[in-house]
């Protein structure tokens, strides 16, 4: 068995000494940019039809590594900017605006070269335990089909149709949906939520059936 991920130090030590002695095989510690580049790749290669449904993806994803910062209307973070700008950088994806159902909208497809690399991922994944949030091992496999499923459900959708679905999500499921979640404080977080039971309540009343 290996951990097939950045060279261990530290704190990283102890767990690969704890999964060799489970004799799982692979192992495996998925990146954030891995995430990304999955996601765009899955679906037949399906385009990300506005960026803001990467960033909400990935936020309602819990094993996903996130921070969430403030944002007036939907879940943003810095992170997943950066590391889709690294990402475009690397020429393994790339961003136009194009309109989209009457909307125009920032357009996230990936490259041939990204598509070499997603490959890669795909299988490494499929062979391979995910050690996710230092504690938690999912089989690859699953990883891949809750990414495809997240993206064929919430791909292309509007901003107020995300808007919508986030509320009735938090509304429905409270803090434990947003645990895996960290935050620039937990004041911020505590606001979140609040404003997402806020509109899930408004959102009821206007159109109660």
């Amino acid at each position: 068995m290996s951990i097939d991920s950045e060279p261990a130090t530290g704190g990283q030590i102890w767990k690969k000494e704890v999964l060799e002695n489970l004799r799982l095989g692979k192992v495996y510690e998925p990146r954030l940019e891995d995430y990304i580049l999955l996601l765009l790749y899955l679906d037949g290669r399906t385009p990300i039809y506005g960026e803001e449904v990467l960033h909400f993806i990935l936020t309602i994803y819990p094993y996903a590594e996130v921070e969430l910062s403030p944002s007036f209307f939907l879940p943003y973070s810095a992170i997943i900017e950066n590391k889709l700008g690294e990402l475009i950088e690397k020429k393994l994806a790339y961003r136009l605006k194009q309109n989209y159902r009457g909307t125009e909208k920032n357009i996230i497809k990936i490259t041939e070269g990204g598509s070499d690399e997603a490959r890669r991922l795909f299988k490494l994944f499929s062979e391979s335990w995910l050690l996710v949030h230092n504690t938690v091992l999912r089989q690859g496999s699953e990883v891949l089909n809750e990414l495809e499923a997240l993206k064929k459900t919430y791909n292309g959708k509007s901003v107020t149709e995300l808007i919508g679905l986030l509320a009735s999500k938090l509304d429905a499921e409270g803090t434990f949906f947003i645990q895996h979640l960290s935050a620039n404080s937990p004041g911020w977080m505590n606001y979140v939520y609040y404003l997402a039971r806020q509109i899930s309540k408004e959102k009821h009343s206007i159109n109660p059936f």
